[in-house]
């Protein structure tokens, strides 16, 4: 394949020795991989095996044989990726050529785009609107349509409108079919989406700019639409190479194929660890790879380099249930470390007993809390732990969402019974009332000015003598939940959330949160278990403040216990590692979720798969005897991920230090 191009003798002199060399540094896999000739070629590389140092020891490889840097093109997921592969080639070449074209899918677009932005309507200076550049435009001509300012509100609400728009382009579905298939409880709005899309796509030219989705999708519509400047670009770049190939989308796939016709295509990637289909990543495209690419290579990159003998034996018992993959067994040529451990503990609270206590014993063992991780598949699942980090002092960061306390659906149930407690709380107020139907600050302001004038607020607004002018349903609702809570406050606070939930609460999840309605109700209910163990609504909301206290002390001295606690979801995990994992909540209904099902369940191993892979010594994994949901006791028992599991690749114990450690 090389022998097209000319090299001179300084390059055939220095061939011998380049080779010798990637010999040394490479193994056999990454070896093959970096060196082959073949125009289409598939690495699959498993978790901690060294792709991205194969890929750019590829790169180096086409430039020491000749291809001239400017006939390579290097695509990633992100800037930081693209930063580091430019990084590893200028420590590979003694230099870093500067007409390399390397960079992520959209910035690569950007410039692509920026030299011929007249054919599609822009000039070249065109601006690139965000997230919030886009959501201001899209609430603009929202504006425009005389739109109810409700309806308006449920459509901007988080994003969901922007979202809707891009889910769709995305996945190249129509606006119909998709709001059919994902969200029919919204299909009234249907017309006044797709107005909207016209409107949105006529502003964006008048105002010589691109959003986001456009440096993508504008990309292909000018090489589809133009094709001798796609020609022209095919000419150019001999060699494309893409990383993280299983996070491509349809989009990025057919941009790829279109280069794929002329020049020699290599991606690298692991179909193990596709997991982002939420952001519209299409495992199809490096499942069919070897299929669509005529005499394609496939390169297994299988030594994992991270973790233990027994933990990629783990791993590999795990994702072998999958149904459709493309086969590899991962292995280690580590020293034997411990087997991974399956603790069954009681409940949630005892398993954050079994999570410290085992900190305890790991920084004993000279593990600094930064080499340790506690990951889960949503959040809700930490608020137990995190009760125990605080009394501990234990310092923690979060990833993939924010701490249990700062959560805004918490803070709402917690405001509600703030009133209950203490009805001269105006921010309680002000928090609940605005999330009625019809109102507003303004509209709480003119009914505040009343109430803080009465002896008890809360009295006054049940008895009804003071109403606002505006939002008279949603005040009556709000005032129907506040007597049922008074009623009853001298009962559990577990049965005061109850009612907070039955009453009005529920209908504004659903609203505001549709598209995460049972993780933050599960989350609700999780806070309710904590408030068994208090005998009063005093007592519960007095150590909430305190926990809050607890978290602001820890979160600024690190050092006390070596650095900070990782507590992360486990796509936001992807990419790292620590010396110690720990993942809990490994019970049916939640690991997987209980909406799991068909290709999803493959989709939800692979997130397991992935968490395993994080640890490169000790994994720990934990599953229930009870599991708490809707107030009462439901056993579902462990993971399925746990149960088909064979027995011989981790250790079983039966944790029974009860709750008494924290």
């Amino acid at each position: 394949m090389y022998d097209q191009y000319s090299m001179d003798d300084t390059t055939r002199k220095e061939e011998p020795q380049w080779h010798a060399f990637l010999e040394k540094e490479l193994n056999r896999q990454q070896y093959e991989f970096a060196t082959a000739e073949d125009r289409a070629l598939l690495g699959l590389a498993g978790p901690g095996s060294g792709k991205t140092r194969a890929l750019v020891y590829r790169a180096a490889n086409l430039i020491k044989c000749g291809i001239r840097p400017d006939q390579l093109l290097l695509l990633t997921f992100t800037n930081k990726a693209a930063g580091e592969m430019k990084e590893r080639l200028e420590r590979l070449l003694g230099f870093l050529p500067g007409d390399l074209w390397a960079g992520t899918f959209h910035s690569i677009g950007a410039r692509i785009l920026r030299r011929h932005a007249s054919l599609l309507g822009r000039s070249a200076n065109f601006s690139i609107f965000d997230e919030d550049d886009s959501r201001a435009l899209l609430k603009q001509i929202l504006s425009s349509l005389d739109v109810d300012s409700q309806d308006r509100k449920l459509l901007m609400q988080r994003g969901f409108l922007g979202r809707v728009i891009s889910q769709a382009r995305n996945s190249d579905l129509k606006i119909k079919d998709l709001m059919e298939e994902e969200y029919p409880y919204r299909l009234e709005f249907l017309g006044l989406i797709e107005e909207t899309i016209v409107l949105y796509e006529q502003r964006k030219q008048e105002s010589n700019a691109f959003d986001f989705d456009d440096l993508l999708l504008c990309w292909l519509k000018l090489f589809e639409q133009h094709p001798e400047i796609r020609d022209r670009y095919q000419q150019r770049f001999l060699h494309l190479l893409v990383d993280e190939f299983q996070d491509t989308n349809i989009i990025q796939a057919r941009i790829v194929d279109l280069f794929g016709n002329a020049s020699s295509v290599c991606v690298v990637g692991d179909d193990a660890q596709s997991i982002y289909a939420f952001r519209y990543a299409h495992i199809g495209n490096i499942l069919s790879f070897p299929e669509k690419y005529e005499s394609c290579r496939l390169v297994r990159m299988e030594q994992n380099y991270r973790s233990t003998p027994q933990i990629v034996e783990l791993a590999n018992a795990s994702i072998s249930h999958n149904r459709e993959q493309l086969p590899k067994k991962l292995f280690s040529k580590k020293p034997v470390g411990e087997k991974p451990l399956v603790a069954k503990v009681s409940d949630s609270r005892q398993e954050a007993s079994f999570v410290l206590q085992c900190i305890w014993e790991l920084q004993n063992n000279g593990i600094p809390l930064d080499e340790i991780a506690v990951l889960y598949r949503s959040s809700y699942l930490t608020p137990e732990l995190e009760f125990a980090l605080s009394r501990k002092g234990i310092s923690y960061r979060t990833y993939g969402g924010v701490k249990f306390f700062q959560k805004a659906h918490i803070r709402d149930l917690l405001a509600y019974l703030r009133i209950v407690h203490n009805p001269g709380d105006e921010n309680a107020w002000r928090r609940i009332a605005v999330l009625q139907k019809g109102f507003g600050n303004a509209t709480f302001e003119k009914l505040w000015s009343g109430l803080k004038k009465q002896v008890n607020p809360l009295d006054a607004a049940i008895a009804g003598g003071i109403r606002p002018a505006r939002g008279k349903n949603g005040w009556e609702a709000l005032c129907i939940t506040l007597t049922a809570i008074a009623e009853r406050k001298e009962e559990a606070v577990s049965s005061l959330i109850d009612i907070i939930l039955e009453n009005n609460y529920d209908d504004i999840l659903r609203q505001n949160y549709p598209d995460q309605y049972e993780e933050r109700l599960q989350g609700i209910e999780r806070l309710a278990i904590y408030a068994e163990r208090f005998d009063s609504l005093d007592s519960f909301l007095e150590s909430l403040v305190l926990e809050e206290s607890v978290f602001a002390d820890t979160a600024s001295a690190p050092e006390a216990f070596g650095g900070q606690l990782t507590l992360s979801t486990i796509h936001s995990a992807k990419g790292k590692e620590w010396d110690t994992v720990f993942i809990i909540g490994m019970n049916q209904g939640h690991f997987p979720s209980q909406r799991t099902a068909g290709n999803s369940l493959d989709e939800e191993r692979r997130l397991f798969y992935v968490a395993a892979t994080r640890a490169r010594n000790y994994l720990y994994m934990s599953t229930y005897r009870e599991d708490f949901r809707q107030y009462g006791s439901v056993s579902e028992g462990p993971s399925l991920f746990l149960r088909e599991l064979p027995s011989s690749c981790y250790k079983l114990m039966d944790y029974d230090y009860g709750s008494s450690y924290y």
